[in-house]
């Protein structure tokens, strides 16, 4: 909660302290579909929408929504072992490149995430001389929150419309990997 509290103090501190945007519109809506990946054997894809809102000349701030579907036979052939949950980002972005047809942001934030996992570890009964490994499965679903490194490219097509790609990598249940494309809409 603590944390929650230092992100709300930063970005209404720099909503407070910044002037407008040079650019004509401030506000702008995100959505994106892509590749995540989960660790090796276990991927599929996510699908996230974002809303955005400049702070300053070098600062923009956004909330996501975002939905994660992965699975895959990592540890056996077996159990079909899967990841899905569904997340809200607090993104805090700096932008070193910004001209009148592209833009760079880097960024970090914060993500709370509510999940369900199928997972299934080697289980070694010895009798005799015999060793029998076994794959029980075990589920769970929880909540986690944890912290998110990200990088967006965005190219604008026109004053309303752009196109971009983001690569972000997120430690909430587990360390995910996301790369997709965007189109981006300003309000």
């Amino acid at each position: 909660m603590k944390i929650v509290a230092v992100i709300s103090m930063a970005l209404l501190s720099c909503i407070i302290a910044s002037g407008q945007r040079w650019l004509e519109s401030a506000n702008a809506i995100k959505i994106s579909a892509g590749y995540a990946r989960d660790f090796p054997g276990l991927s599929g894809y996510g699908v996230m929408g974002e809303y955005s809102h400049s702070l300053s000349a070098f600062l923009d701030g956004g909330i996501a929504f975002k939905h994660i579907d992965m699975n895959g036979y990592p540890r056996s052939a077996t159990v079909k072992e899967y990841t899905k949950s569904n997340s809200i980002d607090f993104n805090l972005f700096f932008v070193p490149l910004l001209t009148d047809k592209n833009i760079l942001r880097i960024g970090a934030g914060y993500s709370f995430s509510f999940y369900k996992t199928r997972r299934s570890y080697p289980v070694i009964n010895t009798q005799g001389i015999e060793k029998i490994t076994s794959w029980p499965v075990q589920d769970a679903k929880g909540r986690s929150s944890g912290v998110i490194v990200s990088g967006e490219y965005e190219y604008l097509l026109s004053s309303d419309l752009s196109l971009g790609i983001k690569i972000s990598l997120c430690k909430a249940y587990d360390r995910v990997f996301y790369v997709g494309p965007f189109v981006a809409m300003k309000l």
